[in-house]
């Protein structure tokens, strides 16, 4: 691989615009020796001469400035996590000191590796300040680990690409003054000096052994360890995905070929679509995702860091492919076992909808450590904060969790319908047709989901110290949907008393509400969401400054998220023609819903997401610190002082002068 493209692959996406443009230098060099003039073209030897002395110095200029812009950010993410560093040493000794906390024997023994802080101990006694659990240091150090591999990757990538492009330098123009440009700039820059950052790396190291894994460097490195930045999914795992996705659409050709030749019986047709609609649409949601993380790794959004889940333990796109086609193949065993069940004996064929579904709630639920369990654990410890929104500080994966659990809407009334009609109806009545009538608590689970997330919004408001009216307009968004849900009951109730729907006042109270609910909720997705109708002229009309996607596809998404919002206009004149069955045409309307919103939506909503990151330079999760008190502050500043004073034998570190003109700004 050239080194350009290893270049791209391995960097930090969201401190891109701080990385030297090796691709543009690479390109000037080429335009450069291109555009010389020659002998050939009638120019003398003197204009040659000047050319190329001109394009020397056009060109170590852009490298200077290259150079300097690369040192200053290394230095100001240097000195941030210097002072990182040393507050969690802080931290640390004041949580294994103070009484209360379970630290282990080895650890406390190993304290006197830091004699300087022993005074911490007394400090602590009289201070009333919430120490960090050991829990919360780990989850720290992790962190700010992470942090550091991942300047030490910047350091690596920057110094390399400079070498590669002096080098390619001195090779297009025949000369030696690229070399001669890096042993007397870059060889002496404050970034190309590894023992600063590596010093870092062995503290964090042996601090964690020592205090966090009682001594046992192996499990301290098995929590610290970063996965090698762009490795590519392991084949092993490929394989899986593959032979689960060919097995799944086998089994998908045989369950449709098998419908159509031997549908269920007439009485059971509606009963059927409604016990396998629900599971099926986890089905579709996995395979989205799946989609929705290849792009985002392609498109280079940085997914992890926006859903603040541990780089170490992600989940590619190949287990979600995995989980979607495990999920599919036993709805398509299901279906088969209800199609067939008296060719195999079976007198009941709804056992098979109630094995389906409580084999798919015992996989999610699961809490043995198999079958990624972190990424399940995760799934519901975020479910469990959507259903209590008002309880937690709102986070981006809070509130995307209550936007995905509004576009199954659908699926959720289907669960209620499934736990009613095996609660009440099952093995009770010969005919089950009425047990898929609506009843009060079907309204309720249609507006559950809208509910969570005005909450959610509403808390957003109270955190932010009631500042900021952009949360009570969204809460206003989702408030729209109690009005649609309600006029859609009480329409529903009341038909029957009319010559036709048209004729029910209700019918156009939920056409006006459904109204202004899409227009709401469409001026909002393309206006706050995805950030776009911010430029009205130029190149990049109706669309804002900076794009990940090709422009079409921005373009598209304007089109099909208003079209598909439109759809419940379409259900509505195809119920009144009695087109379609309502809940075939309600199957369509929900799987459109979830490619909509939860499909198409996620990529530009994460991309917006992720460009706020970039603007923020924030690479990882954030490190949250217990406050330090007086003492501890003055004997940070004194470690901050000792740190950027010597190095480890000595002396005085390289470039002390710039790293004293960051300090102000970046302490």
């Amino acid at each position: 691989m050239k080194f350009g493209k290893t270049f791209e692959t391995h960097l930090t996406i969201e401190w891109r615009q701080q990385y030297m443009r090796y691709t543009d230098l690479k390109t000037m060099i080429r335009r450069g020796v291109d555009g010389a003039p020659t002998g050939e073209g009638g120019a003398t030897d003197a204009d040659i001469s000047a050319y190329y002395i001109a394009f020397e110095e056009q060109f170590f200029t852009e490298c200077m400035h290259e150079l300097t812009r690369v040192n200053n950010f290394f230095l100001e993410k240097l000195a941030e996590a210097r002072r990182k560093h040393a507050t969690l040493k802080l931290q640390l000794l004041a949580s294994a000191r103070a009484p209360g906390h379970t630290f282990s024997s080895y650890s406390l023994q190993s304290s006197q590796r830091l004699p300087s802080m022993v005074s911490l101990r007394d400090n602590n006694s009289g201070s009333n300040r919430k120490l960090m659990t050991q829990r919360q240091l780990r989850n720290a150090y992790s962190e700010f680990y992470l942090t550091l591999v991942l300047l030490q990757n910047f350091q690596s990538l920057n110094e390399t690409g400079f070498r590669k492009i002096c080098k390619k330098y001195d090779k297009y123009l025949r000369s030696t003054s690229g070399n001669d440009w890096l042993e007397q700039n870059v060889n002496p820059a404050a970034f190309t000096d590894q023992r600063p950052l590596e010093k870092l790396i062995i503290d964090v190291e042996e601090l964690y052994t020592y205090y966090l894994a009682g001594g046992d460097r192996s499990r301290a490195m098995t929590k610290l360890r970063v996965p090698p930045l762009g490795q590519p999914t392991p084949p092993r795992m490929v394989f899986r995905a593959g032979l689960a996705l060919g097995m799944f659409i086998m089994l998908a050709c045989t369950t449709i070929f098998s419908y159509i030749r031997r549908p269920p019986e007439e009485k059971n047709i509606e009963a059927f679509i409604r016990l396998y609609r629900g599971p099926f649409t986890w089905v579709i949601f996995n395979f989205f995702m799946a989609a929705n993380v290849a792009g985002w790794q392609r498109a280079g959004v940085n997914h992890v860091l926006i859903f603040e889940i541990d780089p170490r333990s992600h989940l590619q796109p190949a287990t979600f492919l995995e989980i979607a086609c495990t999920f599919g193949l036993l709805w398509t065993l299901s279906i088969l076992g209800f199609l067939f069940h008296d060719l195999i004996n079976v007198q009941d064929p709804f056992v098979f909808p109630l094995a389906l579904t409580l084999i798919m709630i015992t996989l999610l639920i699961n809490p043995l450590p198999i079958m990624n369990w972190p990424a399940r654990w995760w799934t519901m410890r975020l479910v469990g904060r959507v259903v209590t929104a008002p309880l937690h500080y709102v986070r981006f994966a809070d509130f995307w969790m209550g936007d995905q659990m509004n576009s199954l809407v659908t699926c959720m009334a289907d669960h209620y319908y499934i736990v009613r009609f095996y609660a009440i109806c099952w093995l009770r009545y010969a005919n089950v047709i009425f047990c898929f009538d609506e009843d009060m608590f079907v309204p309720i689970s249609r507006c559950l989901p809208a509910w969570f997330r005005f909450a959610q919004c509403l808390r957003r408001f109270r955190d932010s110290g009631s500042k900021s009216v952009s949360y009570l307009l969204n809460a206003g968004k989702y408030s729209t949907t109690f009005f649609v849900v309600f006029f859609s009951t009480m329409r529903g109730r009341t038909d029957d008393g009319y010559a036709n729907t048209f004729s029910n006042p209700y019918t156009w109270f939920f056409i006006l509400s459904y109204i202004i609910s899409t227009i709401y909720c469409y001026a909002w997705d393309v206006i706050k969401d995805f950030g776009i109708f911010k430029i009205w002229r130029g190149e990049h009309l109706f669309l804002r400054e900076k794009l990940v996607y090709p422009q079409a596809f921005y373009y598209f998404v304007i089109v099909e998220n208003l079209v598909l919002r439109c759809f419940w206009a379409v259900e509505l004149v195809v119920l009144y023609h009695k087109l379609i069955t309502p809940y075939n045409i309600k199957t369509c309307a929900s799987i459109l819903e979830i490619t909509r919103s939860r499909f198409i939506w996620n990529y530009i909503r994460l991309e917006n997401e992720h460009l706020y990151n970039c603007g923020k330079f924030r690479a990882t999760r954030d490190i949250h610190l217990a406050s330090l008190n007086a003492q501890q502050e003055r004997m940070l500043e004194n470690m901050m002082g000792e740190t950027d004073g010597t190095d480890p034998g000595g002396s005085s570190t390289r470039h002390a002068d710039e790293r004293r003109r960051l300090a102000k700004e970046y302490f």
